[in-house]
């Protein structure tokens, strides 16, 4: 028979563990969690904490790696920069002269009705200026090649008899982008022009990219601003293939998708893949599982930034959330359900995410024990004392 008083502390261990419960711990538990969303699915969310919490089923896990993308592509959105002539730029300029007269083809020995003379190749100085014959020193930075052309042409004119000038942009230096990062050809930099004026261009200028284009991520920096996006998207959407201007940074790399692993799982560690389809199951395994029995399997719980287009294409309620581009989430996958492990490899994650896994009441248990041990004897030994006196 257990005697009053050892029942008595046997019941205030519990009530002392259960106050614990409220207060401590490693994390958000579980039913923390689902309270503060108040059963809320995704088209309801809180207004005092405003997040988005989903229920993932196997159906819905599809439905969500269906509408992601490996990253959300960006690209600025400009129009192409003028090709001008510019401080350190190498150009070629021919003088073409007519005559009814004529004039003495050495070379053909005979009288031609055009003379061209071309003049030595030349960078243009610091001040902007070429040095023409007949003229002197020409303005040619800030111009066009036609405007340069029709600008020579004018002042000829009035020293020499129906000239034509012609002008040819051999290299130019003033307008370059630089090409990095692993994944790209030749690394450098490489100008503007005609030719190579979008992005794919100037990568196939710098020798292509190696590696397959789903896994290489294409970061472009503008003044201080990046942008991004899988090369595969910049091939098969034209408006990802933008403009370039001067000074653009570009840089080719593999990409790499981290997760951090946090609560009741054998490594709670940051995993790292080099590919953009990685699953729940993936990161799982990365960390080595769920210990057992530490880990409650109804409370496995993934923490991310979600873009807005994707949240609203999934029919969530997103006016607690105006004008922001992406919406705090809490995905909560029940590892205990039948379809757990499909629901697992069908969630494909995203860079930034947070696998947390809850601990179990029993682990809830054995962290109040060890914090009162100094005080109580375990369960254990008050019924053994209990009931064998």
């Amino acid at each position: 028979m257990i005697n009053l008083s050892s029942a008595t502390k046997i019941a205030a261990v519990f009530l002392s563990a259960g106050l614990l419960f409220g207060c401590g711990g490693g994390g958000p538990s579980a039913r923390d969690t689902l309270q503060a969303s108040e059963g809320q699915q995704i088209d309801k969310t809180v207004e005092a904490e405003p997040f988005v919490l989903v229920d993932v089923g196997l159906s819905f896990a599809e439905r969500i790696s269906a509408s992601m993308q490996g990253i959300y592509p960006s690209m600025p959105r400009s129009g192409p920069q003028p090709i001008v002539i510019g401080v350190n730029d190498v150009i070629d300029i021919s003088l073409v002269l007519n005559s009814e007269a004529g004039f003495i083809d050495f070379a053909q020995s005979a009288i031609s009705p055009i003379a061209t003379t071309p003049l030595p190749q030349q960078v243009v100085a610091e001040d902007g200026t070429v040095a023409v014959p007949l003229l002197g020193r020409v303005k040619a930075s800030g111009r066009s090649v036609q405007a340069l052309e029709s600008q020579l042409t004018d002042q000829l004119a009035e020293v020499l008899i129906d000239p034509t000038a012609f002008v040819q942009l051999v290299e130019r230096r003033s307008a370059t982008v630089l090409v990095s990062g692993k994944a790209v050809g030749t690394a450098g930099r490489y100008p503007i022009d005609l030719t190579n004026r979008r992005l794919l261009d100037i990568l196939a200028q710098a020798g292509g990219t190696t590696g397959e284009p789903e896994d290489l991520v294409v970061r472009l920096t503008r003044r201080g601003q990046s942008y991004q996006a899988l090369l595969s998207d910049i091939q098969h959407n034209s408006s990802l293939n933008v403009n370039l201007h001067k000074n653009d940074l570009i840089a080719v790399n593999p990409w790499e998708l981290h997760v951090q692993v946090q609560g009741a799982a054998v490594d709670s560690t940051t995993v790292t893949f080099d590919k953009a389809d990685a699953s729940l199951m993936d990161v799982l395994g990365a960390a080595g599982g769920l210990t057992s029995p530490r880990a409650n399997l109804k409370g496995v719980f993934v923490y991310r930034k979600s873009p807005r287009h994707q949240l609203a294409a999934l029919g969530a309620d997103l006016t607690p959330f105006p004008g922001r581009k992406t919406i705090p989430t809490i995905y909560r996958i029940d590892m205990t359900e039948p379809t757990a492990f499909f629901t697992a490899e069908a969630f494909r994650v995203m860079d930034g995410d947070i696998l947390y896994a809850t601990d179990s009441l029993v682990t809830r248990l054995t962290n109040f024990f060890d914090i009162t041990g100094f005080f109580f004897d375990t369960p254990a030994v008050y019924l053994d004392n209990a009931i064998n006196g």
